[in-house]
């Protein structure tokens, strides 16, 4: 059985088109709020797979972590949430080296803190930006984005920095 699915999986490597590029990379953001007290980063690893090269599909893992002071008591905390966000990426203009997309997915995240523990499902769509430097290096940047947040029953929309992400992405 498993010699089966092996021979299905090389074949499948096999028939993969010429323009179709794997990548991998990841994206870090930052985030103060002086008036909340509040300061974290956020860690985006992922990979993925470019079809035709104007439709990406790949994998986040979510790492946030921030520092806050709690308002109950002015103490100290920290929170840390960690999880899986499957995207999906198309491209609709390409302009020489500068192409802009439309980022899609669906994070599935655990959010812990001294309080609490809850699971986050957070269908969302960000526009972005990919900037060629080289044959296998690229940097992508999205600005805004419009996310549900499934715990707090919450849509939210963003253009400030609150929705930018930026990061380095390597084509194989």
């Amino acid at each position: 059985m498993r010699q089966k699915w092996f021979v299905i999986a090389i074949l499948l490597l096999l028939a993969i088109p010429a323009q179709a590029q794997w990548f991998i990379g990841g994206r870090v953001s930052a985030n103060l709020n002086i008036k909340e007290q509040s300061a974290g980063f956020t860690l985006r690893p992922d990979f993925g797979y470019t079809f035709k090269n104007d439709i990406a599909v790949g994998l986040n893992v979510v790492i946030d972590y921030y520092g806050f002071t709690r308002k109950a008591d002015d103490n100290r905390a920290t929170s840390l949430t960690y999880g899986l966000a499957p995207y999906i990426q198309y491209y609709f203009v390409r302009l020489g080296r500068f192409s802009f997309y439309l980022d899609g997915g669906l994070e599935v995240s655990r959010y812990t803190s001294p309080d609490t523990a809850y699971w986050r499902f957070i269908p969302y769509i960000s526009p972005g930006l990919e900037i060629v430097l080289t044959d296998h290096w690229s940097f992508l940047g999205t600005l805004g984005r419009l996310d549900y947040d499934s715990y707090i029953n919450s849509l939210s929309f963003s253009l400030d920095g609150g929705g930018f992400s930026a990061g380095l992405y390597y084509t194989f």
